[in-house]
């Protein structure tokens, strides 16, 4: 039987547990995993250090997983959730435990996995979260400059609230840029600078830079926990945003060259409910996305 059909059978048995594949050699051995809540392809992997990483609906993690009776192991796990694309994704999972010729393809993939996921994240055509690391590294530098001010702020953004930043009686609004003339800002529905609500509102402008002095999601971490924002929760919040511990993205660094902060008063240019005849949105308009030029509105240095 070809690793491709042995890894389709396996996958639509279903199995609870590890099946050792057999058409592969024993000097490269491979297991499909079948859990309630995921299913995939394991191969032997011996680097300690966290890696973690997804694309479209599939995740490729550094894991301790029991095979058999001689306890957990290190194995490199490519996995998925979404059952409905079993058949395509069998595929992806003969690609990952094929070892190619003289064991070219495994060495490459257990030496170097993000090189890996890279080539088939590019294929797939799937971005790497929602939000690039600047932008995450951007909310993070505005949260840590509000808790030294007010202790009861919440990461909003990381579980798709309406502003990127809550606390008890204003909002916060984070947007970020790599562009270093332009200062336009993307709002993404009329609900974003909307005056229908008890708190005051505050947009924080970053233009960003990468840069190796810089810093990093997993530097900004550790600013956080230390000024007393809760680690469990802080990466429960990363975790949700596609930033789990070990993914690249958390070790790109930024840096921050210019931080403007605005008042989203009624001289803040924005479109809301308000923007309309009777104060509603047009019949049949479910969503308005806009852009705002910040360059001449009036601000402070943050």
């Amino acid at each position: 039987m070809d690793l491709l059909r042995e890894i389709r059978e396996n996958l639509a048995a279903g199995i609870r547990g590890a099946r050792k594949l057999q058409s592969l050699p024993a000097e490269y051995p491979a297991w499909t995993i079948c859990t309630p809540e995921e299913y995939g392809v394991a191969v032997p992997y011996r680097n300690e250090a966290p890696f973690t990483e997804t694309f479209a609906s599939c995740e490729i993690r550094a894991a301790d997983i029991r095979i058999d009776e001689t306890g957990p192991g290190r194995y490199l796990f490519l996995s998925s959730a979404d059952r409905t694309l079993r058949y395509e994704f069998s595929s992806v999972c003969a690609e990952f435990a094929d070892p190619g010729e003289d064991g070219s393809k495994r060495r490459m993939l257990t030496e170097e996995p993000l090189r890996w996921w890279e080539g088939w994240r590019e294929l797939l055509g799937n971005a790497i979260s929602d939000k690039e690391p600047y932008s995450v590294i951007a909310e993070m530098m505005v949260l840590d400059s509000l808790l030294s001010r007010h202790a009861h702020v919440t990461w909003a953004a990381a579980y798709g609230g309406s502003h990127d930043i809550e606390g008890p009686d204003e909002s916060y609004e984070v947007k970020s840029t790599l562009r270093k003339y332009e200062s336009n800002v993307t709002i993404s529905s009329h609900h974003q600078l909307g005056r229908d609500r008890k708190n005051s509102l505050t947009l924080y402008f970053c233009r960003m830079e990468k840069s190796v002095h810089g810093v990093s999601i997993n530097d900004m971490a550790g600013q956080l926990v230390r000024d007393g924002y809760q680690r469990d929760l802080l990466e429960r919040q990363l975790e949700h945003m596609g930033y789990k511990p070990g993914t690249s993205g958390r070790d790109r660094r930024y840096k921050c060259l210019e931080k403007r902060k605005y008042s989203v008063d009624d001289s803040f240019p924005q479109i809301t409910a308000a923007s309309f005849r009777n104060g509603e949105m047009p019949k049949g308009i479910t969503k308005i996305e806009y852009t705002v030029d910040l360059d001449g509105l009036d601000y402070s240095a943050w």
